[in-house]
């Protein structure tokens, strides 16, 4: 899954959000200038299941360009659609892992923080349900599973066999660029609006090496500065674990003194604490 913010250059993730306590008393509350949110999933003896949401700087949706600057010379800049503030900036992976590591810590045992063959032992991307609404310190009851990674990588292997490769694939077997397809992947285009099956085959087999890297989200999580550049926050097994939390597209979260309906299914980041 690509960045939708690799090109974007005035939005790139190269500050840091550790400002000095100058800046700090001259800017609203973190959470109240974050606009997206990753869930965190924690498990104790005594609270269950629950997740936390932990707020972030990471929007989801690409800007407009609406021209350009400078067009005449050797290095022209793009000019985007005027944002909201709190899509307007993007902070870096090695700052949201920061938090989401603090943010364990404090939930679930700050001593362990200073002490020796202590500390976080596994991320996992899982799916979860909330199961209840939000209590007053911020913990959503839910009910979480791991993503079942056998599931997936079968999905994928079938995927890549849809689309046929090798030495001796008949030209009219595959599918060339946006405009000639095969006529198996014209059927399903046209008879049941599927996409190319040269497209699902390469966005498979890129799911499937994203697998290889799971590794990366302990990583991440026990040496935050390492993250960036990584990109596990875009999602390895599964989609981002980042929602919008504000504006048009924020997600739908139990609240207080609200009828609990129920909810679709979440992607969230479990952390375990040794």
């Amino acid at each position: 899954m690509p960045s939708i913010i690799q090109h974007d250059v005035e939005r790139q993730p190269v500050v840091s959000l550790h400002t000095s306590s100058h800046v700090a008393e001259n800017m609203p509350d973190f959470r109240d200038r974050a606009g997206q949110g990753c869930f965190l999933c924690l498990e104790s003896y005594r609270d269950g299941q629950y997740a936390v949401l932990v707020p972030c700087l990471r929007p989801t949706k690409a800007r407009q360009v609406k021209g350009q600057s400078d067009v005449f010379s050797d290095n022209p800049r793009p000019i985007y659609e005027k944002m909201i503030p709190w899509d307007s900036v993007c902070e870096s992976d090695s700052d949201i892992y920061q938090r989401l590591t603090d943010t364990c810590y404090q939930h679930l045992a700050p001593w362990k923080r200073w002490l020796p063959y202590y500390g976080i032992t596994e991320v996992l991307e899982v799916n979860f349900h909330f199961a209840g609404v939000v209590e007053s310190d911020g913990r959503y009851p839910i009910q979480m599973e791991s993503v079942k990674l056998d599931k997936i990588l079968e999905e994928c292997k079938k995927l890549i066999a849809k689309y046929p490769t090798g030495e001796y694939v008949d030209i009219d077997d595959v599918c060339l660029d946006d405009d000639f397809h095969s006529e198996k992947c014209r059927m399903g285009m046209w008879a049941w609006s599927q996409p190319c099956i040269r497209v699902d085959a390469e966005k498979a087999n890129h799911r499937r090496n994203r697998l290889l890297f799971l590794c990366l989200l302990k990583d991440c999580a026990r040496d935050p500065a390492r993250a960036n550049g990584l990109r596990t926050l875009e999602g390895l097994a599964q989609e981002s674990c980042i929602y919008d939390i504000k504006g048009e597209n924020k997600v739908a979260l139990p609240l207080p003194n609200k009828l609990f309906q129920g909810t679709d299914q979440m992607r969230g980041l479990r952390f375990v604490l040794g």
